[in-house]
């Protein structure tokens, strides 16, 4: 057995995931179409929300990587 690494950014989504991302490309069209807002919520009752990540607050700093941390880890050399 082979467990994949914990995903702590929590990109790998699940059918709730896929189901807001596919629903939210609905509203917006629906938007576009009439000129109006459209919530998700006032598409289909009952979805739960998807897994989000712990965001930052306001005022936390942002961590931006070295360049050179970010070519050694493509395999690029120095």
């Amino acid at each position: 057995d082979h467990d994949p690494p914990q995903d702590k950014y929590l990109r790998a989504a699940d059918q709730r995931g896929g189901a807001w991302s596919i629903l939210t490309g609905i509203a917006a069209n629906k938007s576009m179409q009439t000129g109006s807002p459209v919530r998700v919520e006032d598409l289909v009752s009952g979805l739960e929300d998807p897994d989000y990540p712990p965001m930052p607050s306001t005022d936390a700093p942002i961590p931006i990587p070295d360049h050179q941390d970010v070519a050694l880890s493509k395999g690029k050399k120095k």
